[in-house]
């Protein structure tokens, strides 16, 4: 009989704390603070912010760009054709490719071994040298040699002349476009010049 009185007490306590607990949870906003609800932005409001917002562009106030901004970059700094400028050295299923101007000497009956042999592996110059040493030679030359601002020895180029080789022309090593010889008042200055030269 002590028991009854004791289970009816904790029911109703029971009953008390979760009555209260869910009218607090109901009843408080979430996020546990009082959030002021706002209206929804109209379009005549948008639209009087982004003019005003056009208005004040900092951009506005620099001008006009400058420079011709109807020419494509692109085109005007596109890199010039890599085949164009460049010879092909082939044989037996290898190729290279050399600055036009670096072969100064082709046997005639090397001619038919300046042209892109079709399914022939590219190679780098040192790689293709190693290989076709029988028929290609190369010579060192100066920067002044190769932009035509310093004559070869009369003793090397008759010596190129008369080789039964290919003859290229290489700067440390690397092929190297020789220029026509300058007569002197045709000299520019070395400062603004560059020889084209291929990875070695």
């Amino acid at each position: 009989m002590t028991n009854r009185p004791l289970l009816i007490v904790s029911a109703s306590v029971l009953s008390l704390v979760l009555g209260s607990v869910t009218s607090s949870v109901w009843s408080a906003p979430f996020g546990g603070k009082d959030k002021p609800i706002r209206d929804v932005a109209k379009h005549d409001d948008l639209s009087q912010k982004l003019r005003m917002i056009q208005q004040n562009d900092p951009l506005r106030e620099l001008g006009p760009a400058a420079g011709n901004t109807e020419e494509d970059p692109s085109v005007k700094n596109a890199p010039k054709d890599f085949i164009e400028n460049s010879q092909v050295l082939s044989f037996r299923g290898w190729m290279t490719f050399i600055p036009k101007r670096a072969v100064i000497h082709l046997p005639e009956k090397y001619e038919d071994r300046m042209k892109i042999e079709k399914g022939a592996k590219v190679k780098t110059f040192q790689e293709f040298f190693a290989h076709n040493r029988g028929w290609i030679r190369t010579i060192e030359v100066s920067k002044e040699q190769a932009f035509g601002h310093k004559p070869f020895p009369e003793g090397a180029m008759e010596a190129v002349k008369n080789s039964s080789s290919v003859v290229v022309a290489t700067f440390k090593r690397g092929p190297i476009s020789v220029l026509p010889q300058k007569a002197p008042e045709e000299i520019p200055d070395p400062s603004e010049l560059k020889p084209v030269t291929y990875a070695k």
